[in-house]
């Protein structure tokens, strides 16, 4: 297998940050250091780039990029692609094409075209179960049809056991042909975590500040967060910075108001570099109703910061080891948030511990196993 055959595409739903287009940017980018030729391709374009995603991996775009609106209709709209697929890729013929979400079964549906020239795998980044809670109609009817693609991929990851778990008994998938391939911390993680920050709430240790990075959207589930922090409020000071932006803005903004918390709460919108927020943070704390393998919350162990998270499914409880890592609590408990939260603000962990832990989400790993997963579909 030469360098120069042994090159692949990587396909992101889109470049809006989350931890699916995170990780995806963050694997191409070790493919690149190690000289292995790579390609990202969107479906569309509907948001800044996710911080630590070099923009001169989006090249040479020959799939048009789509720019929709709403999810009913975003997978109609990623089938449609397929045909621009699959021409791309009997022009270019790489040796894999990686995808997740809506665009990773394009990947899969358009590699058919090209069977024996070109590999396909897709890399599941949440609970599929508990995503179709939140499912539109038309993705449940094409549950049939998402069942077959995963069938027809050369490879299958997850981002954690449970993703995986889930994949076999909601699909059927053979237990052997799921691999477990967690999300990559930074590779200048802890370089950004020593940056300076010009905020006064994190230049001082007086009052605890509580921290959280996600996008403003339900399933993070903000609402049950800043109903925990009213109750920390009555018993401590402390303050509370939410980083990252969605379309629940107004309504937490509302929330926040409602609760009298102006004062003590800070939204500024999406920020390039959380981590060092997250480094100069008293606790980490992640509130959603449902996850694959969160990614802040590698993010934040490696930086040392305690963390706080509700036991969704299905990542947290893995990271966390069932809780040894952190405190798991009820979703969607406000009560049992705030008690967590705050008995962590009195009796922190040892941070070099959790350094160390977070180690094992280092991108050299990462990139290892899919490198090697590549290499056995490819081998000649």
């Amino acid at each position: 297998m030469t360098a120069k055959r042994f090159d692949f595409f990587m396909l992101c739903p889109n470049v809006w940050w989350g931890g699916a287009q995170i990780a995806t940017f963050r694997v191409a980018q070790w493919f690149i250091r190690q000289q292995l030729p790579v390609r990202i391709v969107v479906s569309r374009i509907d948001g800044k780039l996710p911080f630590s995603a070099p923009s001169d991996v989006l090249v040479d775009l020959k799939v048009p990029i789509i720019k929709i609106k709403g999810k009913p209709i975003a997978m109609l709209l990623a089938l449609a692609s397929v045909g621009y697929l699959a021409r791309y890729l009997l022009q270019t013929r790489p040796s894999v094409v990686i995808g997740s979400g809506y665009d990773g079964w394009v990947a899969l549906w358009g590699a058919q075209f090209v069977k024996g020239l070109t590999h396909s795998a897709f890399w599941e980044q949440a609970h599929i179960t508990a995503r179709c809670i939140y499912a539109s109609s038309i993705q449940e009817h094409l549950t049939p049809l998402i069942a077959q693609s995963y069938r027809m991929a050369s490879i299958i990851a997850s981002c954690s056991q449970s993703v995986a778990n889930d994949l076999i008994r909601f699909l059927g998938l053979p237990r052997e042909k799921v691999h477990i391939i967690y999300n990559p911390i930074a590779p200048d993680i802890f370089e950004r975590a020593q940056e300076p920050i010009d905020h006064p709430w994190f230049n001082e240790n007086k009052i605890p500040v509580i921290l959280c990075v996600a996008r403003l959207d339900p399933p993070k589930d903000f609402q049950t967060l800043i109903r925990a922090f009213s109750l920390i409020r009555k018993e401590r000071p402390a303050r509370l910075a939410i980083l990252g932006e969605g379309s629940e803005r107004a309504k937490l903004e509302g929330l926040v108001k409602e609760l009298g918390l102006e004062n003590d709460v800070w939204m500024p919108g999406f920020v390039d570099n959380p981590f060092k927020f997250m480094k100069r943070a008293a606790v980490f704390v992640l509130s959603s109703r449902f996850e694959g393998a969160p990614l802040v919350l590698a993010e934040a162990l490696s930086v040392g910061v305690p963390v706080v998270s509700t036991d969704c499914p299905s990542g947290p409880r893995e990271i966390l080891e069932g809780g040894k890592w952190g405190k798991l609590v009820p979703v969607g408990d406000h009560e049992k948030l705030a008690e967590a939260i705050l008995e962590t603000i009195e009796n922190p962990p040892n941070r070099d511990r959790l350094k160390e832990w977070g180690l094992q989400f280092h991108i050299d790993r990462i990139g290892s196993q899919w490198l090697n997963l590549l290499k056995e579909v490819c081998r000649p």
